[in-house]
């Protein structure tokens, strides 16, 4: 008679355990990259919102900062403007208008800053330091300290010409030295200056 006793202990049967694999589980790396997280979602609204700038910067509006005092007052050196692409598209630029242009002649291609003070078909002549439309001398509000506009002379616009002058006269490179400016030269209009203090230009 066999009185042996088994002493071995039958191994114990471990259930599996279950892997949290949610994403409040898993590690800040991965949660960045593939979950989400206000980092990854402030990159994702960052990278949309620059998209839709470059194509609002391509196709209807820009920023223009301005080099140099020939606008002065209006705008200073350094100021930020919001321009309009294609508000010419529709409209025809009016006398008053602050524009942005290619200067005519120039390779670089270089962009400028000026105001319309002469409109197609009309007679520009400036003498005793005062601009004179069609023989009526012109009243220039947006000009707020004595300037002179020198040098004189005189210029017939053709249909397609304007006539564009700094508001700083005596510091402006405009009309007066390189000559009317023809339409296909326009590229937009300002509205609004953005830095330092954002400036409607009518109010301007």
């Amino acid at each position: 008679m066999n009185n042996e006793v088994n002493t071995e202990v039958a191994p114990s049967v471990i259930a599996p355990q279950e892997i949290d694999v949610s994403i409040g589980s898993r590690s800040w790396l991965y949660k960045l990259i593939y979950g989400g997280g206000i980092i990854f979602d402030l990159t994702k609204w960052l990278v949309l919102i620059l998209v839709v700038l470059a194509i609002i910067n391509t196709l209807f509006f820009s920023v223009f900062v301005v080099s140099g005092v020939s606008m002065s007052p209006t705008f200073k050196d350094g100021d930020w403007i919001f321009w309009s692409k294609n508000i010419y598209n529709d409209t025809k630029p009016q006398r008053g208008d602050i524009i942005i242009l290619s200067y005519p002649g120039d390779p670089t291609n270089k962009t400028y800053i000026k105001r319309i003070v002469g409109l197609p078909g009309e007679k520009i002549e400036i003498k005793d330091e005062y601009v004179f439309v069609n023989d009526a001398k012109k009243d220039e509000d947006y000009i707020r300290y004595s300037v002179g506009t020198d040098p004189g002379g005189v210029w017939t616009l053709t249909s397609d010409q304007y006539f564009v002058m700094g508001d700083n006269r005596p510091n402006s490179n405009d009309s007066r030295y390189f000559g009317p400016v023809g339409k296909r030269f326009i590229r937009g209009k300002a509205i609004s200056r953005l830095l330092p203090a954002f400036q409607l230009t009518s109010d301007m």
